[in-house]
């Protein structure tokens, strides 16, 4: 990636006030902030009456370089009205009109919790119109630390960390309960790609299918 490299975020704002999503009705503008910048599509944010929960969000992963906006649009706006879109992307040429090359990643907000939630439902069996491989679709919250769940509890913890050891960019396990364990991975790739396998039954601990979720530090907090 060269040194000039632009990165950027795009939020779009589809269906406001009641557009579909090939029609923006609102000229693009950008706010700059060193090689960061926000480019929204759409109107400014506190044109609502309301910001929609936190639960409302999903981070979607595994978004190839070549999708636009569009795309993305597309393969979400079916589980729920939209409120924004931010799409992270990077901009590798000086050119005026040149077209960004998408991160891998986006966060997507519904307006209400059940298109997220349909959305989540969703994880592993998405894709991008033309390509093969699925998306990722986790709780915004997602981050390098993870939750594994559904541990055996007869199990030795000592045989249970020779199982999950071996899996590349894990730092650190702990059990916070019987039958969990909090994975912290050297970065949230990596934490991503653990999740993918577990929770597509890639890990089976004594008959036990383990599942996943990615750590909710305010969720936590809230609890205690």
């Amino acid at each position: 990636m060269s040194a000039h490299a632009n990165m950027t975020i795009l939020r779009y704002v589809p269906n406001f006030p009641n557009i579909s999503a090939d029609t923006f009705g609102y000229p693009e503008r950008s706010v700059r902030c060193g090689k960061e910048s926000i480019v929204v599509l759409g109107p400014p944010l506190h044109l609502y009456d309301y910001q929609p929960l936190k639960a409302c969000t999903v981070h979607v992963s595994g978004i190839p370089k070549w999708a636009t906006m569009t795309d993305v649009v597309t393969a979400f706006e079916g589980f729920g009205k939209l409120f924004t879109i931010e799409l992270s992307v990077t901009y590798t040429s000086r050119k005026r009109n040149a077209a960004p090359v998408t991160n891998g990643c986006a966060l997507i907000t519904y307006v209400t919790y059940d298109g997220a939630q349909k959305a989540l439902d969703s994880h592993l069996a998405q894709t991008i119109p033309g390509m093969a491989m699925p998306l990722s679709i986790y709780k915004a919250t997602v981050n390098n630390v993870v939750l594994l769940k559904n541990l055996p509890f007869k199990t030795a913890k000592s045989d249970i960390l020779d199982r999950i050891n071996g899996y590349p960019g894990l730092l650190s396990v702990s059990f916070v309960k019987p039958n969990v364990a909090r994975m912290v991975f050297s970065d949230l790739d990596y934490a991503l790609l653990f999740m993918d396998v577990v929770s597509g039954g890639g890990l089976v601990i004594d008959k036990f299918t383990c599942t996943v979720e990615p750590e909710d530090k305010e969720e936590e907090s809230d609890s205690e």
